[in-house]
């Protein structure tokens, strides 16, 4: 899963770059919202910008991890989850209110597979006992999707390129599919645990517009959670503490102008 997410994100990274040369060739290109017809016309300038890359999920604290599954049961103290690199999509509507202010309703998804957890104290599943401190397997993946209102700024760097950065605030919906514990195989039912959470995000983006309703360029986020409680399972219980989930991502994206 690794190789192919750094092949397709090799490849967005060349296509935005290649894309970025087309202004070069053209000492008097202006981006088409400096324009004066695009200044003197009416409404809002608006746009759809999809986005494709990866997706990184620091080592989330939790408070408990307990259940039962096929009459096996699973006690934890508290300790912390650690999770694979995995694939982030978004997909942003936007309008272009001013020269440099834009809102934007962007619904996303992200997706990492479960890597391992780490208890503070022994953690019990069944007849098996890991001591505190060591690692115990876990396969399974855990989804995130992002429902954000985005409020963006560009700075008008140079005609070939622009810097753009911002803030979220909205929600984000979580579910988590356990495969197996410790060895220990999860049924269908058991495996799923859902949460939903305020969720706060800040970007900044590199753009290169190469035609008037076009642009390419790439895109830091960090996107964080309040803390998100997983209970509602039979089986892959957790509470995450206060701090809960922080993603950063790196993304390649396509924006078009209607």
């Amino acid at each position: 899963m690794n190789v192919c997410l750094g092949i397709l994100f090799a490849g967005l990274l060349g296509a935005a770059w290649t894309c970025a040369q087309t202004p070069a060739e053209d000492e008097n290109y202006v981006p088409p919202w400096m324009k004066e017809e695009a200044k003197e016309g009416g409404g809002l300038d608006w746009y759809v910008a999809p986005a494709l890359g990866v997706s990184l999920i620091r080592e989330t604290d939790i408070n408990q991890f307990s259940g039962s599954t096929s009459g096996t049961t699973v006690s934890s103290s508290n300790g912390f989850l650690s999770y694979d690199p995995g694939f982030r999509m978004d997909v942003p509507i936007g309008a272009r209110i001013t020269e440099w202010f834009a809102l934007e309703f962007a619904p996303g998804f992200m997706v990492n597979s479960l890597n391992y957890l780490q208890p503070n104290g022994d953690f019990t599943i069944g007849s098996q006992t890991v001591q505190g401190g060591q690692q115990v397997n876990l396969q399974g993946d855990y989804y995130q999707i992002p429902i954000l209102a985005n409020f963006l700024f560009t700075i008008p760097i140079d005609p070939r390129f622009t810097i753009s950065a911002g803030f979220s605030v909205g929600g984000m919906v979580t579910a988590v599919q356990t495969d197996s514990v410790q060895g220990v195989t999860m049924e269908n039912s058991d495996g799923i645990s859902t949460a939903l959470a305020f969720a706060y995000a800040g970007q900044f983006a590199l753009d290169f517009p190469f035609e008037d309703n076009m642009q390419a360029g790439i895109t830091y986020k960090y996107t964080g959670t309040g803390a998100q409680d997983f209970t509602g399972g039979s089986f892959f219980q957790f509470v995450q503490a206060d701090n809960g989930t922080a993603t950063q991502s790196v993304q390649a994206y396509f924006l078009y102008r209607f």
